[in-house]
């Protein structure tokens, strides 16, 4: 049994979180432009038979599958 409780917590949060964010290309190299939600724009490896633009789901650099085109709000608590 494992008493480390900051491991224990570590495993249940994943290491890297998944981004949404909406692919606006497609590059030669094998990876597409990605721009998120607040307007960060960043590559990411991989590519998808959709026609851009499309929303898509990105998880340590990596396109990871499509996400639902649907309308994303932010709330401040």
């Amino acid at each position: 049994m494992r008493t480390d409780l900051w491991d224990q917590f570590g495993d249940l949060v994943g290491g890297s979180p998944r981004l949404l964010a909406t692919v606006t290309a497609h590059n030669s190299d094998g990876t597409s432009t990605l721009t998120t939600y607040d307007g960060v724009q960043m590559r990411a490896f991989g590519q998808l038979p959709q026609a851009v633009p499309y929303n898509v789901w990105v998880r340590g650099g990596r396109l990871v599958e499509a996400a639902p085109n649907l309308p994303l709000y932010e709330v401040s608590i």
